[in-house]
């Protein structure tokens, strides 16, 4: 039952995104926001990401943009007096500071209670010694360990847990890396240069070609457990997980194996007292799959969390939220689409799910591409399907990012580079998979050099199967038809027997063939439940239908990359909200697990699809929509969508890589609204380049940009002029560059960068996005938009951009901007220094 005491709560945001959080954080902050509102609890939320949407849609007087640290939270804890603070949706800097306000008796002093993990948790997580403690008192195997100081100590360990072992230097001050140690002399030779400095060292007994198996479960205060999702790593232990392939359900493991790790991870939820999700790892032997140890608790949110959601259609954050409010789980009450028996049922699933990873190489070339413990993605995609042939092409799909459906080729590799990225991977592990069976390599050859469970090299084997038929029996409708249940796109045979795709689709359409839809939904079709979020399939059954007569069909960015992909995933759910304002039934079509734009209240049907042309047309085809919105990027799309002359289709976010710039040297900016009968000054803007002036090293930004009166008077009449000469409408960008004599030149028009119009938005307290939305549709009054505008000469709004090098471990000199990884916002008044 609800505890009504809980009246006012404080959620701490997820700060910037960076490698390993990109916007699950703010995505789970903001279904949360949405369940504590729904019970009648306040609700406030501390952060400093711009692009957060939870800071959108929260009472501005509830929103505290301020950077997660010790004394920020507390200030806002000491002005509002919440009841209760919730840090699980803001990853381990909101654990951090949770921990430091308990350790110091704050709360308890200020009678603030924690919501979403126990102190139990709390002592153990990211205490490996404590954490192996709590694993062994339970009777369940922790990876044999030891802090040594000393050479002699390191040796005693190495004699009672055996080689190979890994070495980590202990560092309170920076993350430190593993290295295995295969014989004495390697342990020798490592030990000798780690003690010198009197360092140390944690000894371990390494796991390395393990299996990884993840579990995702909940757990209520009335001690009711059900497990959510298990989740298996396709890459052995030595490649970060959240580098590796994932699948979902799990497929190599028997059910004796399974249901022990489900019972293990059920044990640890009860020692930690923990009310809420929790998030286990495993490595299993994998010659004896009951030989196991547990090697992470994770009693937060991440992005295996929202994984295991999206993969089942379970409404974890939603019942987590009720759960720490202090409902049990019988008593959780859903929305009508879902049946009663979901928050007890144990999700059961009908579909496979395959997460891809996503990596910054193309952006940062300097970075070493080789898989490791150390995580180097950005992002991932997924794909969805019956089996998981389908699911595995879908999601290799999705992750390229290929204007046109191919199937990429590692055909120029040489065979001892080969051999030596099937011993060592890197990022592009799957295609040197394919290639190796291209070449006549043997399954268990494969599996000895890579660790991969040999069922994964027949599924690929069978992809190859399709793709030589696919090549040899062009044009033919049960080619088509094979290609299709095994996840190949239209574009991909179109491609391959060069052909237009149309021919391709006219061929089984004249069959009556067409797609069929799938409901990701967590009873495998055993309840009738009115879920709204779909895969593809070809089967005879289709559970979607058009949505309505009134439909905005939008098209997200998919998997996050470097560059604006993060503000981009807020941009496409702030176009959502305000479509659906103004009376359309939204559909976006994505395929991003950690996608904020997911959000099953943002929108009213989401398809987890690749982006690719043919999917588009698919979906199109049933759906019928009146609007399509594209991302700007997406060049090839939209030449190719606007050949459809039936489809009114409008490009938002625009194009980045528009505008008509002279020099690149660049100083600041005016921003304006034009519509076709004006130019409405906004604001002033410096832009703060890395290298100087260059316009493309320009990463933060700040607002406004002091000129005299007479000065701006000139350049907001020399920016109109520019804009009447041209054909720019909405947010519309004039740059001009100071030179040293403070003599100021025109330099450039282009529209005004998605990233910007999101600082423009926190900047003014404008919603501009939504604007732009209204305009397109020709809802916006622009004349009481400009009336809102506020007094922006007492305060300076700043945004900075975050970069992923210290992660990836390396030295750039000067990051621009398609390197960004997330941003941070702060505000001071004018006089403030």
């Amino acid at each position: 039952m609800i505890d009504n005491k809980i009246k006012k709560v404080l959620i701490l945001g997820g700060g910037p995104s960076k490698i390993g959080n990109e916007t699950e954080l703010d995505a789970a902050a903001f279904q949360m926001m949405t369940a504590l509102k729904k019970n009648g609890v306040q609700v406030l939320v501390i952060d400093n990401n711009p692009f957060s949407l939870t800071l959108s849609e929260v009472q501005p007087a509830n929103v505290f943009i301020k950077e997660i640290n010790l004394k920020n939270v507390l200030d806002v804890i000491k002005k509002e007096s919440p009841d209760a603070i919730i840090p699980i949706a803001g990853g381990l800097r909101a654990i951090h500071v949770t921990q430091e306000l308990l350790n110091q008796g704050i709360l308890s002093d200020l009678g603030v209670r924690v919501l979403g993990i126990s102190k139990e948790s709390l002592k153990v997580i990211n205490n490996p010694d404590k954490m192996k403690i709590a694993i062994n008192s339970i009777d369940e195997p922790a990876v044999p360990s030891k802090i040594v100081r000393s050479e002699s100590e390191a040796f005693e360990v190495v004699r009672e847990i055996g080689f190979p072992v890994n070495i980590k230097k202990v560092s309170h001050k920076e993350s430190t890396e593993r290295i295995i140690c295969n014989n004495a002399e390697e342990l020798s030779d490592m030990l000798e240069d780690e003690f010198k400095d009197d360092s140390v060292c944690i000894i371990e007994k390494s796991i390395v070609g393990y299996k990884q198996i993840e579990t995702v479960a909940v757990r209520d205060q009335t001690n009711t457990k059900i497990l959510i999702s298990g989740l298996e790593n396709i890459d052995a232990v030595g490649v970060h997980s959240g580098d590796s392939i994932v699948i979902s359900p799990v497929q190599t493991l028997g059910d004796i194996e399974y249901q022990s790790l489900r019972t293990a991870t059920f044990k640890m939820m009860d020692l930690l007292n923990i009310v809420g999700l929790c998030h286990i790892q495993f490595a299993l032997d994998p010659n004896d799959g009951s030989n196991y140890y547990i090697t992470k608790i994770n009693p937060l949110i991440n992005s295996s969390s929202a994984l295991a959601a999206r993969s089942t259609g379970y409404p974890l954050v939603y019942v987590c939220t009720n759960l720490l409010l202090g409902n049990s789980l019988p008593e959780i009450q859903l929305h009508a689409n879902y049946h009663r028996l979901t928050p007890i049922m144990e999700p059961t699933l009908d579909h496979v799910v395959i997460k891809m990873p996503v990596w910054p190489f193309d952006n940062v070339p300097e970075a070493n591409q080789h898989l490791n413990t150390t995580m180097k993605s950005v992002g991932s995609t997924i794909g969805v399907g019956r089996t998981v042939e389908e699911a595995m092409l879908k999601a290799l799909r999705s992750s390229q990012f290929s204007p046109r459906d191919v199937l990429p080729s590692m055909y120029e590799i040489s065979s001892d580079e080969l051999i030596s990225q099937l011993i060592h991977p890197k990022s592009d592990r799957l295609l040197v998979l394919i290639e190796a069976l291209r070449r006549g390599y043997q399954v268990d050859e494969l599996e000895e050099l890579t660790k991969i469970n040999q069922f994964y090299f027949y599924k690929l084997k069978e992809l190859l199967d399709v793709e030589e038929l696919i090549i040899k029996e062009p044009m033919k409708l049960r080619t088509i038809e094979v290609a299709h249940d095994h996840g190949f796109g239209d574009g991909m045979m179109a491609e391959t027997w060069h052909q237009p795709i149309e021919k391709v689709r006219e061929l089984y359409h004249a069959a009556g063939e067409y797609p069929t839809y799938k409901a990701i939904e967590p009873s495998a079709g055993e309840f009738d439940q009115n879920i709204r979020s779909f895969y593809s399939s070809y089967e005879i059954e289709n559970e979607s239908s058009q949505e309505s007569e009134k439909t905005a069909l939008v098209i997200g960015r998919g998997g996050n990359k470097l560059g604006p992909n993060t503000a981009a995933d807020y941009y496409t759910a702030e176009m959502l909200i305000q479509l659906h304002r103004i009376g359309y039934k939204t559909i976006v079509m994505n395929n991003n697990p950690n996608a904020l734009s997911l959000s099953p209240q943002i929108s009213d049907k989401q398809y987890i699809e690749p982006i690719q042309l043919g999917a588009i047309l698919n979906i199109i085809e049933l759906e019928k929509p009146v609007r399509v919105f594209i991302p700007g990027n997406r060049h090839f799309l939209l030449k190719q969508l606007k050949k459809y002359t039936g489809l009114n289709v409008q490009v938002l976010p625009p194009d980045q890589e528009t505008g008509v710039v002279l020099p690149k040297d660049v100083t600041y900016a005016l921003n304006f609204f034009v519509t076709q009968d004006e130019s409405y000054f906004i604001s002033t803007e410096k832009l703060i380049s890395n290298n100087k002036s260059d316009l493309d090293y320009v990463t933060a930004y700040e607002t406004p940009y002091v000129l005299g009166d007479e000065a701006l008077q000139r350049d907001i009449e020399e920016s109109k002029a520019h804009i009447q000469s041209s054909n720019w409408i909405g947010l519309v960008q004039i740059l001009f560059n100071q030179n040293k004599k403070g003599e100021s030149e025109y330099v450039g028009i282009r529209p005004l960068r998605l990233t910007e119009t999101i600082f423009l938005s926190r900047a003014t307290g404008i919603n501009w996005v939504r604007a732009l939305v209204r305009f397109y549709t020709k809802r916006l009054d622009i004349n009481e938009l400009m009336k809102n505008m506020p007094d922006m000469s007492n305060r300076v709004t700043h945004m900075q951009a975050t970069f992923p090098f210290k992660q990836l471990n390396v030295k750039v000199d000067h990051a621009n901007s398609s390197q960004e990884v997330g941003a941070k916002i702060k505000f001071r008044l004018v006089d403030d220094k």
